[in-house]
């Protein structure tokens, strides 16, 4: 063998040598990035010099939430984009030529709160010039947990903590009640506080702001504490303590500030009321000591004597004219509320300024007039025991002419009505208790009757307590099985064929018998209970007349009062429809009964309610027609099946021309709008004739059937299929 062959073989031999201990390396080192792959429990990722990732451990893709392939040899732009990125990107120079940065940052990519520490490093050639970098980042979350005893103290005392670090001049870490604080969540702090003197420092406070961090370097400087005022991203504003230390590093030179920002927000607007009100209080306090008498026995919209000197002068008054008579007369506006809520409350203030002024111009001087709440007025004077009830009647009568008078308010020219309820106190019986006990008791009568003057008398207070025990009774009758359902039979004019029932509600109760339904219809409609008792009568008589339907293979038409409040719910339709559905009964037989109180209300709100349900399938009858003095305008405006002719027109048909001319007009006005027509009330072969005669096409009253439970109901019709049979 040549001499330059053997060298050249050796060199060969020593290069294989080489590369193949280079290759054992590079498993090597695969190995151990395999093993990191796999096992770290923490983010591990490498960069090259162009910020464009080339390694990443899967903890990283899971913490991220992306795939390595969306991730290996992109760029921050092509990964996150927008401001992101150019912050990655600047950290990224930062570290190269820095070498190392650690820091706590807070993460909320996957949709909750975690704290990361990260350790960013250059990775350098052996030439030590930099070619890429790396990260190792640690979930440090339940470290922080550990802290929840301090956290919660420090948001009871609004409290806040964070470091700043002086090198950086950034926030690294913070608790999340400093941003609380700050109004922000804990990840956007970072970013606020980098640029918090022209984003988040108010401007009157940013030059000290500004003033304390030139100052932070100077290892003199030592701890602080500032207050100053910040302005949240909805404008508010807050008043902050801040209070830090510094950290010194191995130079002596302030590395960090640790601290704490406090809301002394409630505390500063105090001080600040406190020191500009006190002159102003002391100026005030001797006019409001003069003014607190007044004021503690005037009514302070109408200048009158309030409830509570009505009191105490009719006392003194007592006292200084033992013996005589007394008349309380309580006074309430009827309408007041109407106007409140149609004309406005400032509308209604000078209404009652002028009824306290007429009030006091014609009442006398001798009568102690008084504004008792509301709408309630109230008079006091001593009278005899002979002329008492007279002499009060006449001032009531002369005070109501008075107020009935046009008040005009601007463009508005308002009539208001009231009512009046006297009370005469004689002998050891003149307490004010009872005298305005007594009044009230009458003035709650004339309200509810066609006198507006009502006199107190005993048998009043006896019928309101046996009023009461009927209402505290009602609430138990439902559920004590108290409460039926009875139905008045509906006929044809000529009495040949049952064509429907109306169904109306009978309380017997335990200890009275059967209570009148004029009585217990108006005690729900004033307790409340109208609703609970208008539901109660539809689903039983749906599940009534469904069952005797499908026993006599036969239909009959139901009908059922349904009361104002009823109507005005909104969701009479849907109840309605609910109990059809329950009850499995068909809507086309069914016939809702309103009066024309009903339309007292919203008319658009009405028209949309009875669309909703007549879209049901249900009939709508208006019931008392005639009785009121705009029916013939709600024919125009609403549709309706039939037309009920109220009683009154009825009773004296027989001999009152005027009623047999106005039930004549109704009958053809119904016949000409193809509306028909049914009488209650008829009572003798008489009335039927007359109505026959004129039309009508259905009646019922006790001429045919007084109404019945549905036992007796079952048997009158199984009785008429029977004659029908014959």
């Amino acid at each position: 063998m040549k001499p330059g062959s053997q060298k050249n073989e050796k060199a060969g031999t020593k290069a294989a040598k080489s590369l193949e201990y280079y290759k054992t390396k590079c498993e090597m080192y695969e190995s151990w990035l395999r093993a990191i792959d796999e096992h770290a429990r923490f983010d591990v990722w490498f960069k090259d010099a162009d910020s464009r990732y080339q390694f990443v451990n899967k903890f990283f893709e899971r913490s991220i939430g992306r795939d390595r392939k969306d991730l290996i040899n992109k760029s921050p732009k092509e990964v996150f984009g927008g401001d992101r990125a150019g912050r990655i990107i600047a950290m990224d120079n930062k570290v190269k030529s820095e070498g190392r940065l650690e820091r706590c940052v807070p993460c909320d990519d996957a949709g909750f709160l975690e704290m990361h520490e990260e350790v960013r490093f250059a990775v350098n050639d052996p030439r030590g010039s930099p070619v890429g970098l790396g990260c190792f980042a640690f979930e440090t979350t339940e470290k922080s947990m550990t802290e929840e005893a301090l956290s919660q103290a420090q948001k009871m005392a609004e409290l806040g903590n964070w470091r700043w670090s002086v090198r950086d001049n950034c926030l690294i870490s913070c608790s999340e009640q400093f941003a609380t604080l700050l109004g922000v969540n804990l990840t956007e702090a970072f970013s606020l506080m980098q640029d918090r003197l022209k984003r988040l420092i108010h401007p009157d406070d940013v030059k000290k702001v500004e003033q304390l961090q030139s100052r932070l370097t100077d290892p003199d400087f030592g701890s602080y504490e500032l207050e100053y005022r910040i302005v949240l991203n909805n404008g508010q504003e807050r008043f902050v303590r801040e209070i830090a230390e510094p950290m010194l590093g191995n130079s002596g030179q302030p590395v960090e500030y640790a601290g704490t920002l406090q809301d002394i927000t409630r505390q500063k607007r105090i001080e600040l009321e406190l020191l500009q009100s006190r002159e102003e209080l002391e100026c005030r306090i001797e006019q409001r000591t003069a003014d607190l008498a007044h004021l503690a026995n005037t009514d302070a919209l109408t200048g009158l004597p309030n409830r509570r000197f009505f009191g105490e002068e009719i006392s003194r008054r007592f006292a200084e004219n033992s013996g005589t008579g007394l008349a309380v007369v309580l006074i309430d506006l009827d309408g007041f509320k109407y106007v409140n809520d149609n004309y406005g409350h400032s509308v209604g203030d000078v209404l009652l300024q002028t009824v306290a002024q007429r009030l006091s111009d014609n009442s006398g001087e001798d009568v102690l007039v008084a504004r008792l709440g509301g709408d309630e007025f109230g008079l006091a004077f001593q009278t005899s025991a002979n002329e008492g009830s007279q002499t009060a009647i006449d001032l009531c009568e002369f005070l109501h002419h008075a107020l009935k008078a046009p008040i005009d308010i601007g463009a508005l020219a308002l009539h208001i009505d009231c009512s009046f309820g006297i009370s005469i106190l004689e002998g050891e019986d003149n307490r004010l208790e009872e005298g305005l006990k007594y009044a009230d008791i009458a003035l709650y009568r004339a309200k509810d009757s066609p006198n507006s003057i009502v006199v107190f008398e005993a048998r009043m207070a006896e019928e309101l307590a046996f009023n009461k025990q009927l209402e505290a009774d009602l609430h138990k009758a439902l559920d004590a099985g108290e409460l039926r359902v009875a139905y008045q039979p509906q006929y044809s004019t000529d009495g040949q064929n049952l064509i429907g029932v109306e169904a109306l509600t009978r309380w017997i109760h335990p200890q009275y018998g059967h209570i009148s339904p004029v009585v217990f219809i108006k005690i729900a409609e004033d307790c409340g209970m109208i609703d609970q008792l208008g539901a109660f009568v539809l689903d039983q008589a749906c599940q009534d007349i469904g069952a005797l339907m499908d026993d006599l293979d036969r239909n009959i038409r139901l009908s059922v009062n349904i009361s104002t409040r009823q109507f005005h719910d909104g969701k009479l339709a849907e109840k309605i429809s609910a109990v059809l559905e329950r009850r499995n009964f068909d809507p086309r037989l069914l016939e809702l009964e309103i009066t024309e109180t009903v339309f007292a209300k919203n008319m658009k709100e009405l028209g949309e309610q009875l669309k909703a349900i007549r879209f049901l399938g249900v009939c709508i009858a208006l019931d008392d027609f005639g009785t009121g003095y705009s029916s013939l305008s709600y024919l125009r405006q609403f549709e309706v099946d039939r037309i009920k002719l109220d009683r009154e027109f009825i009773m004296d048909i027989a001999w009152c021309v005027y009623d047999q001319r106005i039930l004549h007009g109704i009958i053809r006005l119904a016949q000409s709008l193809q509306i028909t027509t049914i009488a209650e009330g008829v009572e003798d072969a008489q009335q039927r004739d007359i109505l026959m005669e004129y039309g009508c096409d259905e009646i019922q009253g006790f001429f045919y059937s007084r109404p019945l439970f549905i036992e007796q109901l079952r048997e009158q019709f199984q009785e008429q299929g029977l004659k029908k049979t014959a």
